[in-house]
């Protein structure tokens, strides 16, 4: 065997269509059970975990940084949206980039720590060869790994934790688990920034307190914002927040094409409440996130706890980690222009760019805050309707049990890609479905 197993080659070389229309959620993994029922089954088999290599490409194409954006926008209008220029696998609004993944397998838990990753470090990866791409991929991955704690993560076992239907597969032996969670405050913020930008402007409104204005009266008495275009805080960041939600979606749907492409099962899910994953209940350690309690004045907001963050990791713009909310503004307002000013860009002459890119005016700055002050200072929190760190889907791997699927499907139910796994994949070890 070469440096690296046959089966990588099955990989690259996978057919994107195929991978496409052959990709199914197949749930039942080596050394897994349905008690009863007319799928009742327990493996004969124990079960396998996934080898370093496998799990690297999942979370590489995943997640993956990959190269240098293009920000093709027209310059004096669209591009201040950008808040990095670190192109991954997944589409990201404005490259805000603040999803991160943690995942967890039978040896430990981990985080994959790459916000604070430059994209120069990675520029070229699709131009290597593909046993280069992949030495890559594995130092890139491996630099980028922070081990949490040295054992399977404490994650709920029972409802309303994990769903019900969920409590039989999730998070057992053999299987290696991925947990995206987004900074939505980071994400909202950067929103926010862009509709003060002159051609925007708009009039946000308390539409759960009699259209309220968020501390924004006197920028709407001045003419700086436009009083034709309202926008209620709920309708807003209901819809900031579901763009960059859908980033976990982008990320599981690369990931169960892979699984496809190396033969393993596996599926996206979101039967979970993310309290309970990140840690926020005395139930279950889950990530160990720190959870902050919103101060509540008056009949309207949440009491419940909310994640903020991992302590020196990976934590939002939003108290306790800054003393208000016109402080983290600051803080995410330096950061973005520090990318800009130190991080490579695409551009063959990128100097006729930044002039046409204006920085937030003092102004912007301070209407931003007053709005995100308005916000905490009204509801406790923020964001005012969302958890600060937010997980919404999970991603499961494991080897496949072939004969559960022999036992209830009829033919077609997994591919010659997943008979083949162990021995493209695993051939130091006993096959358990030779002569399948």
């Amino acid at each position: 065997m070469g440096k690296y197993p046959p089966g990588l080659d099955v990989t690259v070389d996978y057919k994107f269509m195929d991978a496409l229309f052959e990709r199914r959620s197949r749930r039942f993994g080596l050394g897994m059970e349905i008690e009863k029922g007319p799928l009742q089954y327990k493996s004969k088999h124990e079960s396998v975990p996934l080898t370093e290599l496998e799990e690297a490409l999942i979370v590489w194409n995943g997640l993956g940084i990959k190269n240098i954006n293009l920000s093709d926008f027209p310059p004096h209008v669209g591009l201040d949206l950008e808040m990095q220029f670190t192109s991954k696998t997944i589409p990201a609004l404005g490259d805000v980039h603040r999803t991160e993944l943690f995942y967890t397998n039978d040896e430990a838990t981990y985080m994959v720590k790459m916000h604070d990753k430059e994209a120069h470090e990675f520029r070229g990866l699709e131009a290597l060869s593909r046993h280069d791409r992949v030495d890559k991929i594995l130092e890139l991955f491996r630099a980028s790994r922070v081990k949490l704690e040295d054992k399977r993560a404490d994650l709920p076992s029972k409802p309303p934790g994990l769903a019900g239907h969920n409590l039989w597969n999730v998070n057992k032996p053999g299987t290696t688990l991925f947990m995206p969670v987004t900074d939505l405050s980071a994400c909202i913020i950067n929103l926010l920034f862009f509709y003060m930008r002159p051609d925007h402007r708009f009039n946000f409104v308390d539409e759960l307190h009699k259209l309220r204005l968020p501390n924004t009266d006197k920028w709407l008495e001045s003419g700086f914002l436009d009083k034709g275009k309202r926008m209620p805080l709920v309708e807003a960041e209901l819809r900031f927040a579901n763009g960059y939600i859908a980033e976990q979606a982008f990320m599981g749907q690369n990931m169960v094409l892979t699984l496809q492409t190396l033969g393993l099962g596996g599926w996206l899910f979101s039967g979970f409440a993310s309290m309970f994953m990140l840690g926020g209940t005395p139930f279950n350690k889950g990530l160990g996130f720190r959870f902050a309690t919103p101060e509540i004045k008056g009949d309207t907001g949440n009491p419940n706890p909310v994640a903020v963050g991992k302590d020196d990791l990976f934590h939002a713009y939003c108290p306790p980690y800054y003393k208000d909310m016109g402080e983290a503004v600051e803080a995410f307002n330096d950061a973005k222009w520090s990318n800009w000013e130190s991080h490579t860009m695409p551009y063959l002459s990128p100097e006729g760019v930044l002039e046409q890119v204006e920085r937030p005016s003092k102004d912007e700055i301070q209407v931003v805050k007053d709005i995100c002050n308005y916000i905490y200072e009204t509801y406790g929190r923020f964001p005012a309707f969302s958890d600060p760190m937010f997980l919404r889907f999970m991603v499961q791997a494991h080897h496949l049990d072939l004969d559960f699927y022999d036992e209830y499907y009829p033919p077609g139910a997994y591919t010659e890609n997943h008979k083949n796994h162990f021995k493209l994949w695993h051939p130091d070890i006993p096959d358990p479905f030779e002569g399948k």
